[in-house]
């Protein structure tokens, strides 16, 4: 079976040539949230140097924390290889042309990931946690396995993020954000707050949709001045770094189905046999029973009751997206 790579959560202090190098205590590393350069010791160097040999680049019987002459001369040859300034030292240009080497895409959100789970979505998150330090696996498979949630978890805590080894959106962007080379999130005790963090962003996407209260109703429309539904729930959760698809048949399938009891303030709420058979409206639940959504009939972005008649009528359940 993989196993999940064990990082050091210590600081690592040697001296090469008579001079001390000393790094700060580690959380965990994550490839790309920083420049290396030769003389440095840092986890992630070791991180590194193991993608540099899968690409045999560079050529070692046990990788270290240490940017040596060895991983500065493989990191030349990569930058020379991708028509790069050859210095040596790993930046963002460089970073980016790992990725490239290695495939490392942004992974594409559309239904939430956890243990027990398959498809090739599962693969693409195996190979980018792999990437940012936090799975040790040989093979990639297309099964969400233990080890695969415990790298998860591994993440999540590092990035402040609700801890549940369970890859909803705000996951996935945060993922994404990380194979950006975008720093990690400092949230103090995050990492325990359970729902709270949830709970935060939730009312941080009702904010932003309240921002549009009366802006005009439009078919087909996605932008800040006109919408039509599901331009305006797909335009909002965008703001978040939540991706969604376009329509709202779509957009039902997304996520994490609730009912209407569950309901959580930022969840998408879905309508369904309104001007059409199937799921064809859908909406943000804001709290205390109502929900905002971009209405033809009231002519733009507005607060309905979901226990009116007709919203009570055609509501369907509601998607956790986060």
């Amino acid at each position: 079976m993989p196993k999940i790579k064990s990082l050091k959560k210590k600081a690592i202090a040697f001296t090469i040539s008579g001079i001390l190098f000393t790094t700060p205590i580690l959380g965990q590393a994550q490839l790309g949230d920083q420049i290396l350069k030769k003389g440095m010791s840092h986890e992630d160097i070791k991180i590194l140097q193991e993608h540099l040999v899968t690409l045999n680049y560079l050529k070692l019987d046990e990788t270290t924390t240490y940017y040596g002459d060895q991983t500065a001369d493989a990191v030349m040859k990569l930058q020379s290889s991708e028509g790069l300034n050859a210095d040596g030292i790993y930046g963002s240009d460089t970073h980016k042309a790992l990725k490239r080497l290695l495939k490392i895409e942004p992974i594409e959100y559309s239904r939430i990931l956890k243990e027990g789970v398959s498809g090739d979505d599962v693969k693409a998150l195996q190979k980018s946690l792999k990437f940012l330090g936090f799975l040790d696996i040989d093979e990639y498979t297309t099964y969400f396995g233990a080890e695969t949630r415990q790298a998860l978890m591994d993440f999540q805590k590092v990035h402040g993020i609700k801890v549940d080894g369970i890859a909803g959106a705000e996951t996935i962007q945060t993922i994404n954000d990380a194979l950006a080379g975008n720093k990690r999130r400092n949230k103090t005790n995050s990492a325990n707050r359970g729902s709270s963090s949830n709970l935060s962003l939730g009312q941080e996407i009702v904010s932003t949709a309240k921002k549009h209260m009366g802006t005009a109703y439009s078919y087909g429309s996605s932008s800040s001045t006109a919408f039509d539904c599901s331009g305006f729930t797909y335009y909002v959760y965008k703001q978040h770094g939540i991706s969604i698809p376009r329509s709202s048949a779509e957009q039902a399938t997304v996520g994490q189905q609730v009912s209407k009891g569950d309901l959580q303030i930022g969840d998408l709420v879905i309508f369904s046999n309104t001007y059409k058979s199937g799921p064809s409206h859908a909406g943000i639940y804001i709290g205390n029973g109502k929900f905002i959504h971009a209405s033809s009939a009231g002519g733009g972005v507005m607060i309905s009751d979901l226990s009116s008649g007709y919203y009570n009528n055609h509501f369907s359940y509601g998607r956790r997206l986060y």
